[in-house]
């Protein structure tokens, strides 16, 4: 079976994870860049609210090389991103097992955020085989470490 990790992150956190992820599960690991930087959280957190789409640049990668993709980005204003929502939108997803994974400040389950990825998902033809988030701290880089043991008992239960 081949894995595919793509991720966008902003601050570096959802990056770090998707890394340890990528080494967990023997993937590829691929990232979403948008094409114009971010420059502050507030602007970048309305975009989110408002399920806006960023600008992306283009991938230098396709999903029908893969079994599994493992979609990591991180949840803003409890919304993804609207890199997240520009990769959905052109994604296609057919016949692939999908699995979510955010980063998130909040400490409790992002069930919306997994509601709308899991229905934006299937509509381009993935099924979702699991979930799974990660707690950060804003203004904090997260550490290989804090990422690699949850991710760890994640992919053991996910396997």
């Amino acid at each position: 079976m081949k894995n595919l990790v793509v991720y966008y992150s902003w601050t570096g956190n959802t990056e770090i994870a998707a890394k340890e992820l990528s080494g967990l599960i023997g993937g590829d690991l691929k990232r979403i860049e948008e094409a114009k930087p971010r420059s502050s959280f507030g602007r970048s957190a309305c975009s989110a609210i408002f399920g806006l789409k960023s600008k992306i640049k283009p991938l230098d990668f396709a999903l029908n090389g893969y079994d599994s993709v493992f979609l990591c980005g991180p949840v803003w204003a409890s919304r993804t991103t609207p890199a997240i929502n520009a990769f959905l939108e052109r994604a296609d997803f057919s016949g692939k097992k999908v699995y979510l994974f955010v980063t998130q400040a909040d400490d409790h389950e992002p069930q919306a955020v997994f509601h709308s990825l899991t229905q934006r998902v299937e509509k381009h033809g993935g099924k979702v085989a699991g979930c799974f988030f990660i707690q950060t701290v804003m203004k904090t880089t997260l550490k290989p470490e804090q990422a690699r043991e949850p991710l760890e008992k994640w992919v053991e239960r996910i396997q």
